[in-house]
């Protein structure tokens, strides 16, 4: 790989070294490479992790050995790609599990998609993303869902737009000067203008709405989830397809959101006052 293409990802390791005195510049590198794998791009050779990671070939593949010895990374000896390694997915279950968010979370998850037999889903954010953790599926044959672990733009959807919400305006502002506002599907606002307009009936109306105009249409309506501390933690929301999404169910689903945000939070231990 060239210097030129190395230098941005290993310029930004030093940058965090020098911040922090604790920083392990090999424990970074591991994991740079373990943040390469995607839904999409689940499986990758030797050259696209050195590249992706900004690393030498050799960095990476000593890198690879290591975590391939914890189980943290799998090669397929036949195709020589690497994938992620069942530790990864035993870690992830207990980072769900030691939040207690998805178990408190999970019944009432249940009881609305028993309620609108629409699909129910939980997320939190990670850095500049949402990650969704669990869902709830409807039991339609035409139901929508979502690609649990995927990582999603804080600007996208109503379940992003609620955790976006719920930062300081200066945090907001900081993350629009550095994030490039795409459209996830033609005719979508994603503006700053607009989505300022979004966040401000959101934390007026205690909710947020969005309608999918992607190939599988849809709707989605989220309600904030809060720890002990009053803060947005997560979102719980619920998706339907647009041909279903009449004016009755839009009601019941923003009553049942609202009232799951509000339980859930109660049993994570939100005080009554940070409820909108």
């Amino acid at each position: 790989m060239s210097a030129a293409k190395q230098a941005p990802a290993e310029q930004a390791r030093r940058l965090r070294a020098a911040k922090d005195p604790y920083n392990v510049s090999t424990i970074e590198r591991a994991f740079d490479v373990l943040r390469t794998f995607s839904l999409r791009h689940p499986e990758l050779s030797l050259m696209e992790i050195a590249q992706a990671a900004g690393l030498h070939k050799a960095t990476a593949f000593r890198l690879l050995t290591a975590l391939a010895n914890r189980n943290m990374v799998i090669k397929n000896p036949r195709t020589g790609l690497y994938r992620l390694g069942f530790q990864v997915i035993e870690l992830a279950e207990i980072a769900k599990i030691s939040t207690g968010l998805v178990s408190q979370a999970r019944p009432f998850m249940r009881q609305i998609r028993d309620q609108l037999n629409e699909t129910v889903y939980i997320a939190v954010r990670t850095g500049d993303n949402r990650v969704s953790l669990e869902q709830v599926e409807g039991l339609r044959d035409l139901r929508r869902v979502v690609a649990v672990g995927m990582l999603t733009p804080l600007y996208v959807g109503s379940t992003s737009l609620v955790m976006l919400a719920s930062m300081p305006d200066e945090e907001i502002a900081a993350y629009f000067d550095r994030t490039e506002l795409v459209p996830p599907f033609p005719g979508a606002k994603v503006d700053r203008q607009t989505l300022w307009r979004n966040i401000a009936a959101i934390r007026t109306n205690g909710f947020a709405e969005t309608h999918n105009k992607r190939l599988d249409e849809g709707a989605s309506v989220s309600a904030p989830l809060r720890g002990p501390g009053g803060d947005v933690i997560g979102a719980l929301t619920v998706t339907i397809p647009i041909g279903r999404y009449t004016s009755e169910v839009r009601s019941a689903a923003i009553t049942a959101i609202k009232a799951a945000g509000l339980a859930v939070s109660r049993e994570l231990g939100a005080p009554s006052r940070g409820q909108s």
